[in-house]
C-alpha cells in the first residue's frame, strides 16, 4: 500500500495519523509556545472523552499526558452563587468516566502537552516533520501530470507543498476554512475574559476541583491546576475591543467582582498584575460543510465554541481520532480490494460521523454561557430602581427552576458528553480500564454521594483551619492567615478544636466555648465602646463548623448585616462577616475564613508559631482568632 501524503496545518493529533502509517507534514505558524516562550497561557482541561481518544490514538502519548496532568475529576465540582460562594449545583464527573472505563478529567500545561505531542511526532517520523514559521493562507486542488488528484498548500511566503489531503486545523481564524466555505467572521460572544494563575491553595483543595461562580452579566471560573497553583477566568459582558490602563487589570477585576465571595477576590489579589491576560471571546455558528474535495476541517476551524464546557480541545482530539481511523480503514480496504482510495468519500464520512456530536456540544457550550451569566439569586437583581427588592431575599424563580432542571439533566448530560463517544473507539485501539491513581485521594469513593448532597459534610471534609480575621483586610487568604496565625505554645489543641491567637499567648478554651467581649474574662478582648463585657460566644456546631451566639449585648451582634436574636446560635460559614456592636464606625468587624492546613503549617514554621518539624496539621476544623 502506498501511504497517503497528508499536508496538515497546525493541530494536536498528527501522532495518530503517523501511527496509522501515513506520511504527514506539519505546518506550524509559531513554535514559541511549544518551546515555552512568550506569554504563559496556562493549562488546558482534557476531559475523559478526549483522554480516551488519546489512548486509542497512541497509548504511549496518552500515558505521558495522563502523568503530566492534575486530576480534577476525582473531586466535587460545580456551580456556586458568585456573591455568597454557596453551592448551587454540584457535578459528578468521576463516575461517568470510571463507569465506562475512561480516564478521569485532568488539566495539563499547554506547553507540556504540545511538547509531548511534538516529541511523539518527531520520534515516529523524524525532526523535520514539524516546520516552523509556516502560515498556510490558501490552497489549490488540481490533477498532476500523472493524472492523480492532488492538493497544494500555499504559504504566506509563497512556498507551495503538494499532497494527497489537506487538513485545516488552524483554529477559529482558519484560512483553510475561509477558502472552503467563504469569508465569514467569528461571532463575538459579548464577553471579555480575564485569566490568570495564582500561587494559591484553597482551603478545600483536597475535596473540590473546580467551581463556576455565577452572576448577572458576569461569571468566574476557578480550577486547581496542580503544583500549588490555581487557574481562574473572569468573564464580563461588555463591548469587544476594550482595554485597560497599564497595571489596571486587577483594579478593573476588583471593581467587577470585588463584592463577590472571598473565593473569587482572594484569587484575583493573589495573582501578579503582569500575569493577568485579557482577551475577547469569540465563537462561530455550526456549519454543515467541513470537507470539499481533498480538503477537510478539524477542531476550531470547523466548530469553534465557547470555553464554558471545556470541550473545545476535546472535540478536536475526537475529530483527529475519527479522521485517523477512517483513513486507515479506507486504505486497508482499498489495498485488499485493489481499488483506488476514495479520499473524498472518506472525508465526507468523517464529517457525517462528527457533525451531530460536535454541533450538539457546541450548542451546550453556548447554553452554559447564557446560564452562567444570567443567574439571579433574588428578585430585584438587575432591575435598576427596583433593586431594593433584592434585600427581601425572595428567591428568583429562574434560580429555583434552574436548580431542579440542572439536577435532573446534569447526570445524563455529563454521561453523554464524557462517555458518549466511547462507541466510536474501536475495541482494538483501546481496552476500557480504570486507573488506580484516578481514584479520589482525599476521601473514600463512597463519600462522593454524601458530598454531592450535603454541603456541610463537604465543608467539614476540608483539611483546613477556620480563622477569624479583620474584615477590613484586603489580604489574600494566606496573607490573612499570616496575620492571624495560631500563636498557641507548641501548637497545643484546646477543647473542641478551637484555638485563640494572641500576641502574648493562647488561652485554654473551656467547655463554654470562646467568649468575645471587652471584659477581663473575655477570651477575645475587643477594645471598643460598643462591645459589651460579655458580647458574644463562639462554639462548635453539632452540624460541624462553628456557631455564634449574641449574649444579649446592648449594641448587638450582626451576621452579614443582619442582627442576631439574643441567645439564639447562628451557623457560621466561610466568607461570613461578623460585626460586634452597632453598624457604625465603632463596631468591630471580622471575617470568617478557612485556610488550608498546608498553608498553616508553612506559615507556622516561618513565623516560629505552633507547628514544628514539618508535622501535618490536624485535619479537623479549628478556629483561630486574631
Amino acid at each position: 500500500m502506498s501511504h497517503e501524503d497528508i499536508r496538515k496545518d497546525t493541530g494536536l493529533r498528527q501522532a495518530g495519523l503517523l501511527n496509522k502509517g501515513f506520511e504527514v507534514q506539519m505546518f506550524e505558524r509559531d513554535l514559541t509556545a511549544i518551546r515555552g516562550e512568550g506569554k504563559y497561557r496556562g493549562p488546558i482541561q482534557i476531559q475523559s472523552n478526549a483522554l480516551a481518544a488519546l489512548e486509542a490514538l497512541d497509548p504511549q502519548v496518552a500515558e505521558e499526558v495522563l502523568a503530566a496532568g492534575c486530576i480534577t475529576g476525582d473531586r466535587i465540582n460545580g456551580l456556586c452563587d458568585g456573591e455568597t460562594g454557596k453551592w448551587y449545583v454540584k457535578f459528578d464527573t468521576f463516575h461517568p468516566a470510571v463507569n465506562k472505563g475512561l480516564p478521569v478529567t485532568r488539566v495539563v500545561s499547554r506547553v507540556e502537552l504540545q511538547q509531548i505531542l511534538a516529541r511523539a511526532t518527531e520520534r515516529i517520523a523524524g525532526a523535520d516533520i514539524i516546520q516552523n514559521d509556516c502560515h498556510v493562507v490558501d490552497y489549490e486542488e488540481h490533477v498532476n501530470s500523472s493524472g492523480q488528484k492532488k492538493v497544494t498548500a500555499i504559504l504566506e511566503d509563497g512556498r507551495r507543498f503538494e499532497g494527497d489531503i489537506l487538513i485545516g486545523a488552524d483554529g477559529i481564524w482558519s484560512k483553510v476554512r475561509r477558502k472552503l466555505v467563504g469569508k465569514t467572521e467569528p461571532s463575538y460572544s459579548k464577553y471579555t475574559c480575564y485569566t490568570g494563575i495564582a500561587d494559591f491553595t484553597p482551603p478545600d483543595i483536597d475535596t473540590v476541583g473546580y467551581r463556576v461562580f455565577l452572576g448577572n452579566g458576569k461569571y468566574f471560573v476557578s480550577s486547581d491546576v496542580g503544583g500549588g497553583k490555581m487557574q481562574w477566568y473572569g468573564f464580563h459582558k461588555e463591548k469587544a475591543g476594550g482595554c485597560d490602563p497599564e497595571s489596571g487589570k486587577k483594579a478593573r477585576l476588583l471593581d467587577i467582582f470585588g463584592h463577590w465571595t472571598d473565593m473569587v477576590t482572594d484569587l484575583i489579589r493573589a495573582t501578579p498584575e503582569d500575569d493577568v491576560i485579557r482577551r475577547d471571546i469569540y465563537d462561530r455558528p455550526p456549519i454543515f460543510k467541513w470537507t470539499e474535495g481533498r480538503v477537510a476541517l478539524l477542531g476550531d476551524s470547523a466548530h469553534a465554541m465557547q470555553p464554558n464546557l471545556g470541550q473545545g480541545g476535546c472535540m478536536a482530539i475526537e475529530d483527529g481520532y475519527q479522521l485517523a481511523v477512517d483513513l486507515s480503514e479506507a486504505c486497508e480496504k482499498a489495498e485488499n480490494s485493489g481499488r483506488p482510495l476514495d479520499v473524498e468519500g472518506v472525508l465526507k464520512g468523517y464529517f457525517n460521523k462528527r457533525l451531530g456530536r460536535a454541533s450538539t456540544i457546541h450548542g451546550l457550550a453556548g447554553m452554559a454561557a447564557i446560564m452562567a451569566s444570567t443567574y439571579k439569586a433574588y428578585l430585584g437583581e438587575g432591575l435598576g430602581p427596583l433593586e431594593f427588592i433584592k434585600q427581601l431575599k425572595i428567591p428568583h424563580p429562574g434560580r429555583v427552576g434552574g436548580y431542579f432542571a440542572m439536577n435532573m439533566m446534569m447526570p445524563s448530560m455529563l454521561g453523554w458528553v464524557l462517555g458518549g463517544n466511547t462507541s466510536a473507539l474501536r475495541g482494538a485501539d483501546r481496552a476500557p480500564h480504570c486507573r488506580v491513581n484516578d481514584k479520589p485521594k482525599a476521601f473514600h469513593e463512597q463519600d462522593f454521594w454524601k458530598f454531592l448532597s450535603d454541603d456541610m459534610a463537604l465543608l467539614r471534609a476540608a483539611r483546613a483551619k477556620w480563622t477569624l480575621v479583620p474584615a477590613a483586610s484586603v489580604a489574600t487568604a494566606a496573607q490573612a492567615h499570616s496575620d492571624s496565625i495560631d500563636a498557641a505554645e507548641n501548637g497545643e489543641r484546646h477543647q473542641f478544636g478551637l484555638r485563640i491567637a494572641y500576641p502574648e499567648a493562647a488561652l485554654e478554651i473551656c467547655t463554654a466555648g470562646v467568649l468575645i467581649g471587652s471584659g477581663a474574662d473575655a477570651d477575645v478582648k475587643l477594645d471598643s465602646p460598643v462591645v459589651a463585657e460579655a458580647h458574644a460566644r463562639l462554639r462548635n456546631s453539632e452540624a460541624g463548623g462553628y456557631t455564634v451566639e449574641d449574649l444579649a449585648s446592648p449594641s448587638g451582634t450582626w451576621l452579614n448585616g443582619r442582627r442576631l436574636q439574643p441567645r439564639q446560635p447562628a451557623q457560621l460559614c466561610p466568607g461570613d462577616e461578623l460585626c460586634f456592636g452597632c453598624r457604625e464606625t465603632e463596631a468591630v468587624r471580622y471575617r470568617i475564613k478557612m485556610v488550608h492546613a498546608s498553608v498553616c503549617e508553612q506559615l507556622s514554621t516561618e513565623n516560629g508559631n505552633g507547628l514544628t518539624n514539618g508535622k501535618k496539621t490536624d485535619p479537623e476544623p479549628e478556629l483561630v482568632a486574631a
